[in-house]
């Protein structure tokens, strides 16, 4: 599998120095006709490459995976003074975050100013299930996905959701309301709203979060500093050319 992976990246560099036949890519990549052909026909399908007239171009999906490269490079450096604005005027941890198949990527993370030491860093993966973060952008998702992103595992703590309709009944409450909680869902002592970040196909590509202790986030200032969070989310939003949800 390395082997083919590898002879397949050899081929796109060298469609990527210009048009290449199928002859001219068995010629330069010294493998036999049969495999060259093989391997271009996967890259094909993948969208990785394009056939045209009997010639090898790159393909459009090598675009979108840029775009996208791109798009993860600038996001934090544009949310952090975001980010930086609402840590400091709560004294709570900020993060943003992206979903990665089932998973919460953790992009950066502001700590807030009560020295609170809290287990995410940036490069951590969580279940997007547990966190607010991955709810909120799960619940931008059309509905027959959600079922897929519900993971079987041990809870994380005892107020972990733990059964399928119960955290479809969750998504539906934070599609309504267009912000999500986690109330020690997924690390204890630690409660969680989070809100979505769009661009400028105005898809949920993001979320930020603020996180503090439950001792610091009772319920009602919970409730309070859910117009906060959305603000910021919705500033990084303007940023990126998107527009907030009404």
């Amino acid at each position: 599998m390395s082997r083919s992976l590898d002879k397949s990246l050899t081929l796109l560099t060298y469609v990527a120095t210009g048009a290449q036949t199928l002859s001219q890519l068995v010629e330069r990549s010294g493998l036999a006709r049969s495999t060259t052909h093989r391997l271009a026909t996967v890259l094909v399908d993948h969208g990785f490459l394009r056939s045209e007239r009997h010639r090898y171009h790159l393909g459009y999906r090598l675009m979108e995976l840029g775009e996208l490269a791109k798009q993860q490079v600038r996001l934090p450096a544009l949310a952090r003074r975001h980010m930086d604005r609402l840590s400091a005027a709560t004294l709570e941890t900020v993060h943003l975050g992206q979903l990665s198949g089932s998973d919460i990527v953790y992009l950066e993370k502001i700590d807030g100013g009560r020295g609170l030491q809290m287990r995410s860093r940036v490069g951590l993966v969580s279940p997007a299930a547990t966190t607010a973060m991955g709810k909120t952008i799960i619940a931008s998702r059309p509905e027959h996905e959600w079922a897929r992103f519900f993971r079987d595992d041990p809870p994380r703590t005892q107020h972990t959701i733990t059964n399928l309709d119960g955290f479809l009944d969750e998504l539906a409450t934070v599609r309504r309301q267009g912000y999500a909680f986690d109330r020690e869902e997924n690390e204890l002592g630690i409660c969680c709203i989070a809100a979505p970040v769009r661009d400028a196909s105005n898809e949920v590509i993001a979320a930020i979060s603020l996180s503090g202790a439950v001792v610091y986030l009772p319920p009602e200032r919970l409730d309070g500093l859910v117009a906060d969070v959305v603000a910021c989310a919705n500033a990084i939003t303007h940023e990126l050319g998107g527009r907030a949800a009404a």
